[in-house]
């Protein structure tokens, strides 16, 4: 017997049921049915490669339901073979109009039928087979498409980020590409003034997540509790909230997708850090030379008034020297201070720029995603 080979027998006349059953038993397992309700619901539960279905029968005829079968999303694509006493043009016409297979007129020889059996069964298994490949290939194309989605999310973050010229701002652009993933989150930088802590709706976060957050930070890549999923980086640490437990597959390409994000997010704090601590030490640094500047310039007056006094009492005795010595200093001091006035300048230009290209939050941080 072929393996796992099924016919299904519709047929009311006993006689013709065991003349068929004989022919096809050292092939296939048959079950037969006396009328068309019967023989309905045994397709349903039975599920066979072949039909034979008898014409004339009491009640329904074999037509009516072979238009029954055909009308079942789960029976349709299963061959129906007609069996009739009848040989006419017009059977065979309305056969083929309701979608059968083939049409077998009795009496017929078994190699005949067995013939015709075999040719019905072995096309449904090969449908079967490329339907099954077509699924497949489907799936795997919806997958590819949902991983390029993914990854043009991903780039358009990356593209976003020197645009992001604060950590508010870098939060925002992580929230809004988290929510393109219809991901819940909140995160955690580690910046040079301590950790900041920012959740996607704006609410506050509670004292046990942060506590969470701090104690979470180092214990590796991914810790999982739950649908809650910490991604830990170096400056950066991000929960979410609603991990797809029930879709592996979709959780499978959070976990490939968001590290990549996040490890954009560090490399952002880093700059945004050393892009603060130099804006501080310059504002420190003039204001040291201003103050100096201040002080040498009383001095060199008090000099300037000195001098003349000496000059006045004939003394002979002049601060010329000194006064040279503060002169060259306060130009010194005026050079250094044109100097990091123009450090100043760059690193407020550049973040001028920033800002200006970041104008437009909704056009910058834009939902769409380009397919690749």
């Amino acid at each position: 017997m072929t393996d796992g080979l099924k016919v299904l027998v519709v047929d009311d006349d006993k006689t013709w049921q065991m003349v068929i059953s004989a022919a096809l038993k050292d092939d296939y397992q048959v079950i037969t049915a006396f009328d068309g309700d019967v023989g309905v619901k045994l397709a349903v539960e039975w599920l066979p490669d072949t039909i034979l279905l008898d014409i004339e029968m009491p009640g329904k005829n074999g037509y009516e339901i072979c238009a029954v079968l055909k009308a079942n999303p789960q029976l349709r694509d299963i061959p129906v073979i007609f069996l009739s006493g009848k040989s006419s043009l017009q059977e065979k016409i309305a056969g083929f109009q309701l979608g059968a297979d083939d049409y077998i007129v009795k009496p017929c020889e078994a190699a005949y039928l067995k013939a015709k059996v075999a040719r019905s069964t072995a096309l449904y298994r090969e449908k079967k087979a490329a339907d099954a490949k077509a699924a497949d290939a489907e799936v795997m194309a919806f997958e590819a498409m949902n991983s390029s989605a993914d990854l043009g999310r991903s780039l358009r973050f990356a593209e976003r980020t020197y645009a992001m010229y604060s950590f508010d701002r870098l939060a925002e652009g992580l929230f809004q590409t988290m929510a393109e993933f219809g991901l819940d989150t909140a995160v955690m930088f580690v910046t040079q003034n301590g950790p900041l802590f920012y959740a996607q709706n704006k609410y506050e976060l509670s004292p046990l997540e942060r506590d969470m957050f701090l104690t979470i930070h180092k214990e590796g890549r991914f810790c999982d509790f739950g649908c809650r999923t910490f991604c830990n980086f170096t400056l950066a640490s991000l929960l979410i909230k609603n991990m797809p437990l029930a879709d592996p597959e979709r959780y499978g390409r959070i976990k490939d997708t968001v590290p990549w994000i996040l490890g954009v997010t560090d490399g952002r704090i880093g700059a945004l850090d050393v892009s603060n601590v130099l804006m501080g030490t310059h504002h420190k640094v003039l204001d040291t030379i201003n103050g100096l500047e201040a002080i040498l310039s009383k001095v060199l007056e008090d000099v300037h008034a000195l001098d003349a006094q000496l000059a006045a009492s004939e003394t002979g005795i002049q601060a010329s020297q000194v006064n040279e010595g503060l002169t060259s200093a306060l130009l010194l001091l005026n050079d250094l201070s044109a100097a990091q006035r123009s450090v100043g300048e760059l690193i407020e230009s550049d973040e001028a720029r920033n800002q200006q290209m970041g104008q437009g939050g909704d056009e910058i941080f834009s939902s769409d995603v380009d397919l690749f």
